[in-house]
């Protein structure tokens, strides 16, 4: 499989030279092959499937030079006609003489400047269009035809930022439209504002996400703890002493559940402007009522069903009161993630927005990944506790529990060549989002923002 890498070409470098429609590179420095592309439509796009199909691959360079390969693929549905840039790929050759490396020229179909157009395998008729432009591959837009319309789609990790826009020009357009022009065409209809990156401003990201990783092998599993305002070892739910075995002193270690080490984390955040650790009392404070006499309501008196949605909330409350110096509460301090980038979606019941935000609940998990990409895109610089809200409907008599109990962070950033990532830690130990997302499956998070900083110094 060829690496998925390379420069976030989306990213809106300041340029001030201006560049034609069919320039070689636009302003963003992708890769253009609107001249080319003119020159194929009826070789490759609108001629006869079986024409196409038996149609051997091609290169073509631009005005500038640039060479792109021209090819069809199939799939049982679709004939897939890719324009797509030369790419130096760099790989290790195994000889007598020894081992060298060598760079072979790629053609991927998804990088920066990459065009893709599908049409139907039997019929011809065209599908869709796609424009590649980030260095994530799951992060384009796609024009598609509908009756004598056309409609554009921007889509980021599957969900749809945008759905079902009008453009206001024939489908054909596209065949030999610029990367340029359908910015101009879309600029006031997309939301463009998800691709304006500057890899430098999450430093203080990447500087918190290396100081947990050097400390993640003190850390060791234990329940209802947490450390407080004097950096003792304490049952949470009780605010009393508990003892911490030889196994974690003889490391220097610390002994925590999962809401202790977010707290650990919020700490090394507040330790420097505040001289103390964050009081555990306050965070237990309610941030949630149920309706009087309901089944959640009962239960709630005998188990704390909000516990991890109170505690994150009620910490992210109190790390910005200390840098603010002012007080703030959970329902003033504006650390809930209620945003909602994504489009609706039509259901049985009308247009839904499936994807998001729900009071009190938060987010599906698996729509994750596309909202912390526009939480980074959007919120340079900052972090965020997760609370996971679990479902019992292990007794088919009573009616289904719904209760936050486990807790996490989630670090996410653009690296230095633009790429997007995700640092996920819980309880003390690093997770890659997708396998959160597969632990927790079926489950939600309710997100609270932090300022990351380069002055963290935890426990």
């Amino acid at each position: 499989m060829i690496k998925k890498h390379f420069l976030f070409a989306g990213l809106l470098v300041l340029l001030n030279s201006v560049v034609p429609c069919f320039a070689g590179y636009n302003r963003q420095g992708i890769p253009d092959s609107s001249e080319i592309r003119k020159k194929l439509v009826d070789t490759w796009f609108t001629a006869p499937v079986d024409e196409v199909r038996a149609r051997t691959t091609e290169l073509h360079a631009n005005n500038i030079g640039t060479v792109f390969q021209v090819r069809v693929e199939e799939t049982n549905s679709d004939l897939i006609v890719i324009v797509a840039p030369r790419e130096k790929l760099q790989v290790d050759v195994y000889a007598e003489s020894g081992k060298y490396t060598t760079a072979l020229d790629v053609y991927p179909a998804d990088i920066p400047g990459s065009w893709v157009l599908y049409r139907d395998r039997n019929s011809g008729n065209p599908l869709q269009v796609r424009y590649y432009f980030a260095g994530d591959s799951d992060v384009y837009i796609r024009f598609r035809p509908s009756g004598t319309k056309t409609l554009a789609d921007f889509i980021l990790f599957g969900a749809y930022a945008a759905k079902g826009v009008p453009v206001g020009v024939p489908f054909e357009r596209m065949y030999s439209a610029s990367f340029s022009e359908i910015q101009s065409l879309t600029g006031n209809t997309l939301p463009w504002e998800y691709t304006d990156i500057v890899p430098g401003l999450y430093h203080p990201v990447l500087q918190m996400i290396a100081v947990v990783r050097e400390n993640l092998p003190r850390f060791f599993d234990a329940d209802d703890a947490a450390y407080n305002e004097d950096g003792n070892p304490v049952f949470i739910s009780t605010g009393k002493s508990r003892t911490v075995n030889d196994e974690v002193l003889d490391v220097d270690g610390l002994s925590f559940s999962s809401a202790g080490f977010l707290k650990w984390i919020v700490d090394g955040l507040v330790i420097p402007l505040a001289g103390s650790y964050t009081k555990i009392e306050p965070l237990m404070m309610p941030t949630l009522e149920f309706r009087s006499g309901s089944f959640s309501d009962v239960a709630s008196n005998t188990y704390n069903l909000t516990f991890s949605l109170d505690w994150t909330r009620n910490l992210a409350a109190a790390a910005l009161s200390v840098f603010s110096g002012r007080n703030y509460y959970y329902y003033n301090s504006g650390c809930d993630v209620v945003l909602e980038p994504f489009a609706s979606e039509q259901g049985s019941g009308g247009w839904v927005n499936s994807l998001g935000y729900l009071k009190n609940t938060g987010y599906r998990i698996d729509t994750l990944k596309p909202l912390l990409y526009v939480l980074a895109v959007s919120e340079p610089g900052r972090f965020y506790l997760g609370a996971i809200r679990q479902t019992d409907s292990s007794r088919p008599d009573e009616p289904e529990v719904h209760f936050f109990t486990e807790s996490a962070a989630f670090f996410p950033y653009f690296d230095s060549t633009g790429k997007f990532n995700v640092v996920v830690f819980e309880n003390g130990k690093e997770l890659t989002l997708d396998d959160f997302m597969k632990k927790y499956e079926g489950s939600y998070v309710h997100l609270e923002r932090i300022n990351a900083s380069e002055r963290f110094f935890p426990q």
